[in-house]
């Protein structure tokens, strides 16, 4: 029964998307960032339903590109400069660095994360293009935020029922399916959580229902308990960082003092010994082997783009080449940029910060276009939107300083917010002095 039902969704939202391909965006987020496919992997054997949403979603674009006037400047803007370099660099990497072969320490191949690399571009340059109005947004908000929701429930369901095999060494392991999934890492499961967060607080305030704003928000500490089970130190830093950001957005700063007290009483409450006993370390590394390990790949990793600044070690051969420059045993960076750089080169490094500091930069530049806008509906959506997704970038740059999150979906996805979000405060500006003049 599942699995028809599966059917007919696939069949009538590939049918929609060749009509109005950003519905096949959507769909393809969803399979990103809850990944249905791994919680009932049973329903989905046997359908190639990623490759039925991209083939559906790339052939309703082509059609539109003939069919629909299209604001290009949604995709052809200085922002997504950068992400095109940093693509072009993965590339270039992948056919000229020194240690790449189709072995691979860390599971995926380079050519397999070639291919992976390649989607995860492709669909955000697409989506850069299609997802252009604030509506278009929301229904992404709404993805985000039910693929958080769920895997809150899950991720405590697991608990509670006292599933233990889903846990690694007392840390809870996110669902893998028949096949394994990136979830199956406790940190980066982990990340769903701090980067969904903000955007369960935001759409709190955009609710009119007093009871589903106060419902929305009870999930938040649930969501923190999610985190604290996976045991990951850098997801405790990116709530941090996150509650942070949110207090300095907000109007109302009074409101920090029993935030904090708070997290800090529940995390006391809930953290347990998993989470408390490594969140100690963070402050004391020495004799901690995971930290060790941590310096040792940083080292490692400039080692590396000290050798092959152009090219770095190649596309997917970080662990392969670790023993090389000094490692004692092959190990990812543990750090988003070091990884970066070190397989791709100082131009992949560059591209990488050259995102992050546009994304802060038009985050600023959207809110001071904010206060000259009309008090209406979509002012509050595009004030609340930005401010959910500067918070999650937040937790995500946070986090990423402690672990690797090359092809991390909702990176995208958050600079897709960013990209969308500007564009559409510069035309409403635009628009705004044309009224004037």
């Amino acid at each position: 029964m599942g699995k028809l039902i599966l059917v007919l969704l696939i069949a009538s939202t590939g049918c929609t998307t060749l009509r109005k391909p950003w519905i096949g965006i959507i769909a393809y987020y969803l399979l990103a960032i809850l990944g249905p496919q791994y919680i009932w992997w049973w329903n989905f054997e046997g359908l190639r339903v990623s490759l039925i949403v991209a083939l559906s979603t790339l052939s309703g674009i082509g059609i539109s590109l003939f069919t629909t006037e299209k604001d290009y400047h949604f995709l052809l803007n200085r922002q997504n400069l950068w992400p095109a370099l940093l693509w072009f660099f993965i590339v270039f990497s992948y056919h000229s660095g020194p240690y790449v072969s189709y072995f691979s320490h860390s599971g995926l191949s380079p050519t397999d994360l070639l291919h992976l690399s390649n989607t995860v571009f492709i669909f955000y340059f697409c989506a850069s293009l299609e997802i252009n109005q604030i509506n278009k947004l929301h229904y992404l908000i709404i993805v985000f935020v039910v693929s958080t929701l769920y895997l809150t429930y899950w991720a405590n369901d697991q608990y509670l029922s006292q599933n233990w095999s889903q846990f690694n060494l007392g840390r809870l392991r996110g669902p893998i399916g028949s096949t394994g999934s990136i979830y199956g890492d406790e940190n980066a499961f982990a990340m769903v959580f701090v980067t969904g967060g903000p955007f369960v607080y935001y759409l709190g305030w955009q609710v009119k229902r007093l009871w589903l704003r106060w419902g929305l928000w009870a999930t938040i500490p649930l969501s923190w308990h999610a985190v604290f089970l996976t045991g990951s130190r850098g997801g405790l830093l990116g709530i941090a960082s996150v509650l942070l950001c949110v207090l300095l957005l907000s109007k109302k700063k009074i409101m920090a003092i029993p935030l904090l007290t708070f997290f800090l009483l529940f995390y006391q409450w809930q953290a347990g010994n998993v989470m408390d006993d490594r969140s100690q370390m963070i402050s004391d590394y020495q004799g901690d082997k995971s930290a060790e390990d941590r310096l040792m790949a940083w080292s490692c990793g400039f080692r590396m783009v000290q050798a092959h600044p152009l090219t770095g070690v190649g596309l997917g051969s970080f662990v392969s080449a670790m023993t090389s420059f000094g490692g004692s045993r092959p190990m990812v960076a543990h750090n988003t940029f070091v990884q970066y750089v070190a397989e791709s080169g100082i131009g992949a490094g560059f591209a990488y910060i050259a995102i992050i500091l546009g994304f802060y930069l038009r985050s600023k530049k959207i809110w001071y276009w904010c206060k000259f806008f009309p008090e209406d509906e979509e002012k509050r959506k595009i004030d609340l939107y930005s401010r959910a997704s500067t918070a999650s970038f937040t937790g995500m740059v946070t986090c990423s300083l402690f672990l690797s999150l090359n092809n991390y979906e909702i990176f995208f996805v958050l600079l897709l917010f960013n990209n969308a979000l500007y564009q559409i405060c510069l035309k409403k500006s635009y628009n705004m002095m044309k009224v004037k003049n």
